[in-house]
């Protein structure tokens, strides 16, 4: 931990760049306010008194006499033990007394975790046999007692004779070594061997130039070790960062102030930071992301840019943008269900656990796009396998959205039952169908159910007679005969259906396929033929410059070779008659056919204008109706007819060999899987 708190501050534009992606820019930037203060907490502290210094006793050495044969002797130990770090007597430094002579116990700030001091492990004498080869010296004579370090040896020498050079050189030499180690001890906390040192370099150099610089440092080491005992206490009332200048850490940073780098004071602060760092974490473990932010940006003010701190900024981002992959899953999940309350909910709450977190975007297009399409998507085009085997019509899903429906003011041709023009809007897409019912749908149909049409069931039906050019009722005629009563090919649009056959017909899909199938609403159909034009035409205005569709050109003829008396001027789409569905360029939402070839039953009911026609683009329905709207023009149509707001009346039983229709598939709606 120490070696941390001295290490320079690491990769702080990376974790700035983490705090930015949860919302933050560090510990002061966008901060959670600090815990709260109770002032009845603050009014009933009270500050301790600062602990007394301990009492440490003057060194006085015992020095023996010696004789002028001892000097060498004596100076050859002494430099043996200089050599091998036996600077002071063994036993030295003796306990500290308080004032009233009781010994004074270091504190966990002055003692190291086995009790004793660096001082008297380095004071600590060499082994037995130097100390037996020391006494054994000719003529040395020691007192009885702890055995002598290097410091007592050279005093002794210089005690003898205060002019050996080597002696004081070698006092000098240890007196700094001893203020070095003192200024270490104050450093780490141990006041007390920094007195002791203070004192021996006090008897054996009295004159160095550093002693009265080291004393004062070592006042300043009491006031660091009595600005930590008053910051602990500060920690345990509660007052950590509050009140300014009266907190904790404001303790601990005026010891530091008192001594640069004074670990007890570095240790604090790091051990309350990492309090608040372990509280921060345990909070985003059980969810709580504000209150983990708070803590650790209160962690941030204790030791601002910690490596600590940083880590635990990463690790913050690291489990929230998990927290947040979860709720992602869990609302993709409820997307797949439709249950898109469920998925709103799991956006939020994923959106405020990490707003940068990956998969957001993505979820929140999924449950805009469910609201709307359900599992499907605009422009998307797709058949639905039927239970009794084959597929149901391919469908195209039409984006939601708002348009003009009806006949603009001044447009050519129109009429009063296609006015007033209004806005529709659509809040959900819905899927049409791209061409037709065909004749082979419809007799799979017939197969599967044995259905009877209302022409099968009368036994006539309208077609078109070549002899004399016009439409004309024949018997035996139903949805198996083309425009002239021949059998129909399986690609040609089925035609002589009344209403209540292609209801039957839808029914039967929705049946088959569990998803519900109908005709298309008036609404849906002008949607899908206008196709984003406010135009007359789907094509655009005035007359078509290319082939659109099955209509009627001057340029078609009859297998008689009849012509339109009131044709498309210079228009040539080849067919007489229906022609098998797509055999001509697809429309502008992907659909075929919807500018003509058949015109095509809708759901509404006739209505002879729009005043207080639905506007949400749902079908205009009176119970019990009998004349229903037909849209779109047919291969006989006048261009008129193809217009973009044409509509026509036609009883519901109506069958004939100009109309057919097509269906629409309701795309499922939020909450429908639950």
């Amino acid at each position: 931990m120490r070696q941390l708190l001295r290490s320079p501050i690491p990769a702080a534009v990376l974790v700035a760049s983490l705090l930015a992606a949860c919302g933050g820019e560090g510990p002061e930037a966008d901060a959670p306010p600090p815990s709260p203060v109770d002032p009845a907490a603050l009014e009933a502290y009270v500050e301790p008194a600062d602990p007394a210094p301990a009492h440490v006793a003057d060194w006085t050495p015992s020095l023996p006499a010696l004789r002028e044969a001892d000097v060498r002797e004596v100076l050859a130990a002494a430099g043996r033990d200089l050599a091998a770090g036996r600077l002071l007597a063994a036993g030295w430094p003796a306990v500290p007394t308080g004032a009233d002579g009781e010994p004074v116990p270091e504190t966990s700030a002055d003692a190291d975790t086995d009790g004793t001091s660096d001082a008297v492990d380095a004071a600590a004498p060499g082994p037995a046999t130097d100390q037996q080869a020391a006494a054994a010296a000719p003529g040395l004579i020691w007192p009885p007692g702890p055995e002598p370090g290097a410091l007592e040896r050279y005093l002794a020498v210089a005690a003898f004779d205060p002019e050996n050079t080597e002696a004081a050189t070698a006092i000098r030499t240890i007196a700094d070594e001893l203020i070095q180690r003192g200024r270490a001890a104050i450093r780490e906390g141990r006041l007390v061997d920094a007195q002791r040192f203070e004192r021996v370099v006090t008897r054996a150099s009295p004159q160095h130039p550093q002693l009265a610089v080291y004393r004062l440092e070592v006042e300043a080491g009491q006031r660091a070790r009595a600005l930590v005992a008053r910051g602990e206490s500060r920690v345990h009332a509660g007052r950590l960062l509050q009140p300014e200048g009266g907190s904790a850490v404001a303790a601990f940073r005026e010891a530091l102030a008192a001594v640069p780098d004074y670990l007890p004071a570095h240790d604090a602060l790091a051990r309350v930071q990492r309090e608040r760092l372990d509280a921060a974490l345990v909070a985003a473990q059980q969810g709580d992301y504000d209150g983990a932010e708070r803590l650790h940006a209160e962690a941030g003010r204790v030791i601002p840019g910690s490596s600590a701190w940083q880590d635990m900024a990463a690790r913050l981002v690291e489990l929230r943008r998990e927290r947040s992959g979860e709720l992602v899953t869990q609302g993709n999940a409820a997307v797949d269900a439709l249950d898109l309350e469920v998925a709103a909910r799991r956006l939020a709450d994923a959106e405020r656990v990490s707003p940068q977190a990956a998969g957001l975007d993505e979820l929140a297009r999924r449950i805009e796009l469910a609201r709307h399409y359900g599992h499907h998507r605009p422009g998307q085009v797709f058949r639905e396998p039927l239970a009794g085997g084959g597929q149901a019509p391919e469908v195209v899903v039409l984006a939601h959205g708002r348009f003009r429906m009806g006949a603009a003011e001044g447009e050519s041709m129109a009429t009063a039952h296609e006015r007033p023009a209004h806005e529709v809007a659509f809040a959900r897409g819905f899927a049409i169908a791209r061409n037709e019912v065909t004749v082979g749908d419809f007799a799979r149909f017939v197969s599967a159910t044995g259905y009877r049409s209302l022409a099968t069931r009368e036994g006539r039906a309208a077609i078109y007679d070549e002899r004399s050019g016009a439409m004309a009722e024949r018997d035996g005629i139903d949805w198996r005969h083309d425009y002239t009563g021949r059998e129909a090919a399986p690609d040609l649009p089925v035609v002589h259906v009344a209403f209540e056959d292609a209801v039957a017909y839808a029914g039967w899909l929705s049946a088959q396929t569990g998803q519900r199938y109908r005709l298309p609403t008036e609404a849906e159909f002008e949607y899908a033929l206008r196709g984003g034009r406010d135009s007359a035409y789907p094509w655009g205005e005035g007359l078509p410059q290319r082939v659109v569709g099955n209509l009627t050109g001057d340029g078609d003829r009859s297998r008689s070779g009849r012509q339109w008396s009131n044709a498309i001027r210079g228009y040539s789409d080849g067919h007489w008659g229906p022609a098998p569905v797509r055999s001509f360029p697809a429309e502008a939402f992907a659909t075929f056919d919807l500018i003509g070839n058949v015109s095509e039953w809708v759901l509404d009911c006739w209505h002879d204008g729009y005043r207080r026609a639905p506007v949400d683009g749902s079908a205009w329905v009176n119970p019990g109706c009998t004349e229903r709207v037909v849209r779109g023009a047919s291969w006989a149509s006048t261009v008129d007819r193809a217009r973009s707001a044409w509509r026509q009346a036609a009883p519901a039983h109506s069958r004939h060999a100009r109309l057919g229709f097509r269906v629409v598939r309701e795309l499922q709606a939020p909450g429908a899987g639950r």
